[in-house]
């Protein structure tokens, strides 16, 4: 079940969007998908936590992460109500500008 929905500009008029859905029990954890449907096809992931907040979390997180790597590996922007920042949280150990630096 979808719970959260946000959509994402890129140059060029495109949209990418992203769905959360519900934390799920996994065994003793929780798991949380996402997924992006952008312009070059569907990106699913997910992220395990122990209990469903930390999921929900680790897989904003990880769609953030995404998100960046597209924008870098694709040359495109991609912006949120027009700014460069998603409006996602990202783990306390990356920033936004490390994927600018990483080599192609």
């Amino acid at each position: 079940m979808i719970i959260l929905e946000r959509t994402f500009n890129s140059d060029g008029g495109d949209s990418i969007l992203l769905e959360v859905s519900k934390p799920e029990p996994d065994e003793a954890d929780f798991r949380c998908s996402f997924r992006l449907i952008r312009p070059d096809g569907v990106r699913e992931g997910y992220a395990m936590g122990v209990d469903s907040l930390q999921a929900l979390l680790l897989a904003l997180q990880k769609a953030h992460i995404n998100l960046l790597a597209y924008r870098r590996d694709s040359g495109r922007q991609v912006q949120w109500l027009e700014m460069q920042d998603l409006g996602l949280p990202l783990p306390p150990y990356v920033t936004a500008s490390d994927f600018d630096a990483l080599p192609d």
